[in-house]
């Protein structure tokens, strides 16, 4: 009973900030205090109103698209030869995918801008993708690789055997198998790329994404707009990450239905 209250307690401490700022973004008043002077939607439409606000949200949204398109496609790539190489090449692969995790998001700023800068590349919308695509593809080959352990190299042997192409045997074999794990890690490296703000700080040059926008209003004066702005982040990061979520959850019980006897 004690353990019980005790979780329930630390997931209300943790969501009650978050209760606070979608609470707010409904103010009137353009005041933090309570009491509420009444409920409005005038952020909401301020939001949308914003033309800079607007730039940013795009920006934000291209960026996370490119982010989890170069990703998909180095993961998968890195994926399948985890599945092909020794235990010295996995583990090669398992330490270079841990570092930049464990790594504090400060240190891996400084060392992106500190690597374009001896490189004399100029700090731009591409330095972001950069960036961010550093972040997010240790997260999908470790959510891959969690998937390619229980994949079985027969498979693509039988289909060899059968007279498949390499390429055949990757379109109808392979790819299906992985495509669900795939699709799921893609949409949380987007994810992770829209909310991005310590490592963008350092290599995002004169851009400005949604995280970067709403830091810097926040150093002039914080109002409910804020709030609703993050609210509305918040809802979006959510959709996403659910999304992820069912596809995981469709896959599974594919997987379950195939292992039935017919």
């Amino acid at each position: 009973m004690l353990l019980r209250f005790v979780v329930w307690l630390t997931i209300a401490f943790l969501l009650l900030p978050l209760a606070i700022i979608v609470l707010f973004s409904f103010h009137a008043s353009p005041s933090l205090s309570f009491p509420f002077t009444g409920f409005s939607l005038r952020w909401y439409a301020e939001v949308f109103n914003n033309e800079q606000l607007r730039a940013a949200i795009v920006k934000s949204l291209y960026i996370a698209l490119l982010t989890a398109l170069v990703t998909l496609l180095l993961g998968a790539t890195a994926s399948l030869a985890w599945v092909r190489l020794g235990r010295a090449g996995r583990g090669l692969i398992e330490a270079l995918c841990i570092t930049p995790i464990a790594l504090p998001g400060l240190f891996v700023g400084v060392a992106l801008l500190t690597l374009f800068a001896q490189t004399g590349v100029q700090l731009s919308t591409i330095t972001i993708v950069v960036a961010h695509v550093v972040i997010a593809i240790p997260i999908m080959i470790v959510a891959m690789r969690a998937r390619l352990a229980l994949f079985d190299p027969s498979l693509e042997e039988a289909a060899r055997d059968l007279g498949a192409s390499q390429l055949q045997t990757f379109r109808k074999v392979t790819l299906p198998l992985i495509a669900p794990t795939l699709i799921s890690s893609s949409i949380l490296a987007f994810a992770v790329s829209f909310d991005e703000f310590v490592v963008t700080s350092f290599v995002a040059g004169t851009e400005t994404t949604l995280p970067m926008f709403i830091w810097s209003m926040m150093r002039r004066t914080v109002t409910p707009l804020i709030n609703a702005i993050s609210t509305l982040a918040l809802v979006f990061s959510v959709a996403i990450l659910l999304g992820a979520w069912f596809i995981g959850q469709v896959r599974r019980r594919s997987a379950l239905t195939d292992r039935l006897p017919s």
